[in-house]
C-alpha cells in the first residue's frame, strides 16, 4: 500500500502544469527528489518494519527496476495507461524489494547461533 500511495503522489506531481522550459525543469528535479521524502513518509505512515531503512533505500530500488523493467508499449494500447504502469510498476516492485530485503537481513540477524531450539 505504501509503494502505491507514493506511485499515485508521483503520477499527481507529473499531472501538474508547465508553462515553460524553466518550469519543466523545475518539475523534473521535483520528480526527481520526490521519492526521497514520499517513500520516507509512506514507509512510516505503513509503519514497516525499519522504516527509516526501507523510505531511504526504496527510491533507489525503484531506479533499478526502471532500468531492468520492460517496454509497455506493446503489452497496452492505451499510452496513459502504459505511462502508468512505467512509473507504477517500479515504485510498488521497489518497495516490496526492499521491504521483503530488509525483514530477511533482520530475521536472518535475529536468529540464536546455535541454530537449536532447548
Amino acid at each position: 500500500m505504501a509503494g502505491s500511495a507514493v506511485a499515485v503522489l508521483l503520477l499527481l506531481l507529473l499531472a501538474w502544469p508547465t508553462t515553460d522550459s524553466d518550469s519543466e525543469l523545475k518539475l523534473a528535479m521535483a520528480f526527481a527528489l520526490a521519492p526521497f521524502p514520499l517513500s520516507m513518509m509512506a514507509a512510516w505512515v505503513a509503519r514497516l518494519p525499519h522504516w527509516p531503512a526501507v523510505g531511504l533505500v526504496a527510491p533507489f530500488v525503484m531506479l533499478a527496476v526502471v532500468v531492468i523493467q520492460p517496454d509497455y508499449d506493446s503489452w497496452v494500447s492505451n499510452e496513459t495507461l502504459a505511462f502508468g504502469m512505467l512509473i507504477g510498476v517500479p515504485v510498488v516492485v521497489g518497495f516490496v524489494l526492499t521491504a521483503l530485503l530488509c525483514t530477511l537481513l533482520t530475521e536472518k540477524t535475529a536468529r540464536p547461533a546455535g541454530g537449536g531450539t532447548a
